[in-house]
């Protein structure tokens, strides 16, 4: 239902478009997240994605390679991560060229993967990285320590990434493998950043040309080499014979294929015009999972950290979305279990806010549940003193988003709303909610290795007025959440953290910001042929994270005809 996969990721450029941990490495005291842990501190909650355990695991022996091409949801704007959005598509276009510093294993821990070890101070105030040694960039340039400074200066100096890495005093380089990042505050949750769109590091060529009229290609120690982009048609990647995983990557070649028409994707898989596609309607799950001859992986029983989640989201500082009850009305009118029914592909569950039940962050917000006369009334009293209360509930071009918003605008006018439905451009969109020039917005975001990726969409200290620039795209501001979100970032200890971002998930059930419709129902199908798309190892062999919302590694990906 969501209209835009933007995330924490966009502009830690996941905190939306979309995971783990209760648990940060190091909680309990300083310990290290080195390359051969096999941690036991992330959830104890299920990871399991996939409702069929062999589908997207390899079956036989892996051979190697052949051409995977892969339907996706739309493209990207550009590869370079200081100035660049990417979105849940630019994380699979980076994690075929790029790797990341860390990433999120299986049990929603955070695990090294360029990094070879990431250790914190006693305070959680100085982390050390150290790099793995001998691993260099598709150029023939070597990874090391000074060139993950330069990737972290210009992320800091640039006004998509700034203001997030604001968290760091500074970046120091000890020796050629080694980096210490300085937190303005304890951060027990730095281990988690490196996993955003900050973690991915790029040459020194990339950086050095990246204001040049026509920037240089990308260049990464990834599995693959950049080959080819044509924007809105097709990205293609090629084996990179000097890949310091031994033995992967299995394929020659890797290409993607924006499509975003859904019926238009599930059909191009359906005549073999590509082997795997992903998707965010729930109904494409329905579709294949009884078809014989494709694997579906879906994302909908994950409850590590914090998921992509589908909601409307409110202006709290434009009329008459700015009054707390016509909030409270919004929220009682919608009939939640008949939009995830209708929906939901018969998948959608009930949710209350950012977790879903059985997350360790669930809790009950006292979200409000459908309540017609209890909304008419609040309407009522609004209108005694205003005037009818008006809004336009604006989405993008897309029949099934054009049709949930119908639906909900009959319902919000029952109650006595006068409301208009818009469409724009999804570009738009974004600026607008950027800026602030919406009442409310259909919206996809949240998903994050850990929720403190998420710091600056609740904080106040990042509210500006209708047309400033605000990553708090809601404007709400509240101080208790203020509190909690720095309990969640500089304590350690783990139930600490939980309480607070329940009271989190428990403040915007008061505020209202935001109304919850479902869990994200992100899926990957492929045909037969394509194998191990959803069974990633880290590089210590330990399992990663199988599907991130949309997201895997392409690197342990083979073809079997």
């Amino acid at each position: 239902m969501a209209s835009s996969p933007i995330s924490r990721r966009t502009f830690l450029s996941k905190g939306a478009a979309t995971a783990g941990a209760a648990a940060i490495v190091g909680i309990g005291g300083p310990t290290m997240l080195s390359a051969c842990s096999s941690s036991s501190s992330g959830s104890s909650s299920s990871t399991s994605v996939v409702a069929n355990p062999d589908a997207g695991v390899g079956m036989g022996t892996p051979k190697r390679g052949g051409t995977a091409i892969i339907g996706t949801t739309a493209d990207i704007d550009g590869f370079y991560p200081a100035s660049n959005h990417w979105d849940t598509n630019g994380f699979l276009y980076a994690n075929t060229i790029y790797d990341p510093l860390t990433a999120v294993a299986a049990d929603g821990s955070i695990q090294p993967y360029l990094a070879q070890s990431v250790t914190p101070d006693p305070e959680y105030v100085n982390w050390t990285l150290t790099l793995r040694p001998g691993v260099t960039f598709s150029d023939g340039s070597p990874l090391d320590a000074a060139v993950v400074k330069a990737n972290f200066d210009a992320l800091a100096s640039s006004a998509l990434t700034g203001t997030p890495l604001q968290i760091l005093e500074g970046v120091s380089v000890v020796n050629d493998s080694t980096v210490t990042f300085t937190c303005k505050t304890p951060t027990v949750s730095f281990p988690a950043l490196l996993t955003s769109q900050a973690g991915y590091i790029v040459g020194q060529s990339m950086i050095d040309g990246a204001d040049d009229p026509t920037p240089p290609k990308p260049v990464g120690t990834g599995p693959f080499s950049y080959a080819n982009w044509e924007p809105n048609s097709s990205f293609t990647a090629t084996r990179n014979p000097h890949y310091w995983r031994p033995g992967y990557p299995y394929l020659d070649q890797v290409t993607f294929k924006p499509i975003a028409d859904t019926t238009q994707r599930e059909q191009t898989l359906k005549t073999g015009g590509v082997d795997l596609i992903i998707s965010i309607d729930a109904n494409t799950i329905g579709h294949f999972d009884s078809l014989s001859g494709y694997q579906v992986v879906d994302s909908l029983g994950d409850k590590l950290g914090e998921p992509d989640m589908d909601f409307i989201m409110l202006n709290c500082l434009a009329s008459p979305t700015n009054d707390l009850g016509i909030r409270q009305a919004l929220a009682k009118a919608i009939n939640y279990p008949l939009i995830q029914q209708t929906f939901g592909g018969g998948l959608a569950k009930p949710v209350n806010g950012l977790f879903p039940q059985g997350s360790e962050y669930w809790s009950e917000t006292g979200y409000p549940t459908y309540d017609p006369e209890g909304a008419k009334a609040l309407v009522s009293a609004y209108k005694a003193q205003h005037g009818t209360p008006s809004l336009t509930l604006t989405t993008i071009p897309d029949p099934r988003l054009i049709r949930a918003v119908q639906f909900i605008q009959q319902m919000w006018q029952q109650v006595g709303f006068k409301v208009a439905v818009s469409e724009i451009e999804q570009a738009t969109l974004i600026t607008n909610a950027i800026t602030g020039q919406f009442q409310a917005y259909t919206y996809q975001q949240f998903a994050a290795a850990d929720p403190d990726l998420n710091f600056y969409w609740w904080s106040s200290k990042t509210v500006e007025k209708v047309g400033g620039i605000s990553l708090n795209f809601a404007r709400n501001s509240d101080p208790q959440i203020d509190a909690y979100i720095l309990q969640g970032r500089e304590s350690p200890d783990p139930a600490t953290r939980i309480a607070a971002y329940q009271g989190i998930n428990e403040r915007l059930a008061a505020d209202l910001p935001y109304l919850w419709l479902e869990q994200t129902p992100w899926s990957a199908v492929g045909n037969s042929q394509i194998q191990n798309f959803a069974n990633a190892t880290l590089p210590s062999g330990q399992a990663a994270k199988k599907f991130d919302n949309g997201i895997f590694f392409p690197t342990q990906i083979w073809m079997a005809g």
